[in-house]
């Protein structure tokens, strides 16, 4: 690891007589400058390397983050298993379950990115042997949406058959605020034609979200 250099002030006084004034600015200018140079721009070059810009020296001796450090990042975990959701909306971008297939959490002291991952299973069951689904699923902050969308489409051919499919959608969102934060999980029905499609969220296939500071 890269080393600082130690102090090596100034020192022009002689130890038999009092020192001149210009004697004594030079020294301190030496110690000002080793300070300035040295000690606070590798302050300085660490908070940047490490923090966001938001992040600031106070000069009270305390940590600024109350709870999480980049040893231990702030996590969050949301699950659902308080029953399946059936969904029907087709064309449009609707809310898997606004109260339900979320995770909220408020991001410590700074912005910052965080990864979501959201977890659950898809059930199409299908009532006519001429059926057909595509759907796809993101996660949203309200402002921000997934890149990659998960998309099921299934077309059977037969009736009275279900199909569960593990479904995982994962995005990082930058530079998250620190004030409370909404992640949700929405859905955009393409085609439904004789098939009930629900996401599961019950003890045994929980819908399960989790945020992680990254």
């Amino acid at each position: 690891m890269t080393t600082i250099a130690d102090l090596d002030y100034t020192d022009n006084m002689a130890s038999s007589k009092q020192p001149f004034l210009t004697d004594i600015r030079e020294t301190l200018d030496s110690i000002e400058t080793y300070l300035n140079n040295s000690v606070k721009k590798n302050l300085v070059q660490l908070s940047k390397d490490c923090f966001p810009s938001g992040y600031a020296f106070d000069s009270d001796g305390l940590g600024q983050f109350s709870t999480y450090s980049l040893f231990d990042k702030q996590t969050g975990v949301s699950t659902y298993t308080g029953g399946d959701i059936t969904i029907s909306t087709t064309g449009s971008w609707t809310d898997l379950d606004a109260t339900n297939a979320k995770i909220s959490f408020t991001p410590e002291y700074l912005a910052g990115d965080f990864k979501v991952t959201a977890q659950f299973m898809v059930s199409c069951v299908s009532t006519n042997a001429t059926n057909e689904i595509e759907v796809r699923f993101r996660l949203t902050d309200g402002t921000e949406q997934s890149d990659h969308i998960a998309t099921v489409h299934l077309v059977t051919g037969v009736t009275g058959t279900t199909f569960v499919i593990p479904t995982t959608l994962m995005h990082e969102f930058d530079s998250l605020s620190a004030s409370e934060k909404n992640i949700k999980i929405q859905y955009y029905i393409e085609t439904q034609t004789a098939t009930t499609l629900k996401v599961l969220a019950n003890t045994n296939e929980p819908l399960n979200i989790q945020a992680e500071k990254i």
